[in-house]
């Protein structure tokens, strides 16, 4: 279940722990190596022996992301929906969502619940991983659907232990 925040807590206690050769990391990203690129989007993201640098962040795991990493994929979409928490762009989202038979249901999420969702999606809630999968997959309020981030997130709260992620999964392969 926490496997995921686990892993982020160790890697970045690796990289403080370590020098990091960033001009080598850039040598191999412009080879189109992803674990370079997703590493690079790492430690600008947290400024682990660089300055913190967002943009940058958001360009390397773009970049490992049009190359098909899923971890890349995850990153980039909870750094993005938190900086646009971040600059408020945000200030409630509301979204009517289809009941099959049962006409619509109005939902209404307030900025700071989707921060704190988010949050808790970097640090591997399974719950959180998978309520982040389902607003990109039907789009809520001003986010728009995204199925390659949702499969990403549902991917991810699946591996952390969530039921509901892994049905949406098969019934996805099953639609194919």
């Amino acid at each position: 279940m926490r496997k995921i925040g686990l892993f982020l807590l160790l890697s970045a206690l690796a990289f403080a722990a370590l020098k990091v050769d960033v001009k080598k990391l850039l040598q191999e990203a412009k080879k189109g190596n992803v674990e370079a690129l997703n590493q690079l989007g790492f430690i600008y993201e947290n400024g682990n022996g660089v300055p913190k640098d967002i943009q940058k962040a958001i360009k390397y795991y773009r970049q490992a992301a049009e190359l098909g990493s899923e971890d890349a994929i995850l990153a980039l979409s909870l750094l993005e929906l938190s900086k646009e928490l971040k600059d408020g762009k945000f200030i409630s989202l509301t979204n009517s969502v289809k009941v099959e038979g049962k006409g619509s249901i109005d939902f209404n999420l307030k900025a700071s619940d989707l921060q704190e969702i988010v949050q808790k999606a970097k640090e591997g809630d399974k719950d959180a991983l998978f309520t982040l999968a389902a607003i990109y997959d039907n789009g809520y309020g001003d986010i728009k659907p995204n199925k390659t981030r949702a499969i990403a997130l549902y991917k991810k709260a699946a591996a952390a232990g969530s039921e509901s992620a892994r049905h949406i999964l098969l019934l996805m392969q099953e639609k194919k």
